[in-house]
């Protein structure tokens, strides 16, 4: 027998022996609860006028600074949207051009088998000069 075969069901019953030995009531009990810390209460210091000044003005300048982002942001957009939608353009045309040319090749393949096919049936002036 190997050393696996031996742990496991050794490790499962003593695991089962733990579980049976605790208290039927273990789940009722009720946990303490830990102790509330203290609350600190927030200390407001007068700022001088000029401190309050000069962070007026730097949110200012932030908001002016995020105004002029999203500005920018915008026309990017809408300058990619104008550069995907010509791209979507270009390859709509590129595949209309495609079809035509393969619609064009099979018209002119088969004017050129029926004009082998008359030739061989004796119509010479279908045939190649």
């Amino acid at each position: 027998m190997s050393l696996r075969r031996t742990l496991v069901p050794i490790a499962c019953a003593v695991s089962f022996a733990l579980l049976a030995s605790a208290p039927a009531d273990a789940a009722k009990r009720k946990r303490k609860k830990p102790a509330a810390a203290a609350v600190a209460t927030p200390v407001t210091v007068a700022e001088p006028a000029s401190v309050v000044d000069q962070r007026a003005k730097l949110n200012a300048e932030q908001a002016a600074a995020a105004k002029a982002q999203l500005e920018q942001n915008a026309a990017n957009k809408a300058a990619y949207d104008a550069a995907l939608k010509a791209q979507q353009d270009q390859i709509a045309a590129q595949q209309a051009s495609a079809a035509k040319a393969q619609a064009d090749y099979a018209a002119a393949r088969a004017k050129w088998e029926a004009d082998v096919a008359a030739c061989k049936a004796g119509d010479r002036t279908r045939c190649g000069q």
